[in-house]
């Protein structure tokens, strides 16, 4: 499995978590909440970044994913990565014919920023 390593700005209350090696990515910002970075000549995640994060961690409520408005080949790309390692240690799809959504895995998330 590929190494993580999780990042925390405190002041901005945003985590990063990259997967692997850096790289450059493109990102796919599934919420105003939540950016899917991808490395561009695999496909495979590259990273993932949570933007108010402690609130997440603190409601734990599902966060709706408008941006998987994508043409139908991104859209299963994204939900596919979203259902498997790494991405899934983190965070747990949820899908319904009219939408989709995630929530933050807890104590990962937790325990990603401690150890």
């Amino acid at each position: 499995m590929k190494s993580t390593r999780p990042t925390y700005d405190p002041e901005g209350d945003i985590l990063y978590i990259t997967f692997g090696q850096s790289t450059p990515a493109t990102g796919y910002q599934l919420s105003d909440q939540i950016l899917l970075r991808l490395d561009p000549q695999t496909q495979q995640a590259a990273g993932l970044t949570l933007l108010n994060f402690s609130i997440h961690l603190q409601t734990n409520r599902d966060i709706l994913l408008p941006g998987l408005d994508e043409e139908p080949e991104t859209k299963a790309h994204l939900l596919h990565l979203l259902r498997t390692a790494p991405v899934n240690h983190f965070l747990q799809l949820t899908e319904n014919r009219q939408e989709a959504s995630v929530r933050l895995r807890h104590p990962t998330l937790q325990e990603a920023l401690v150890g």
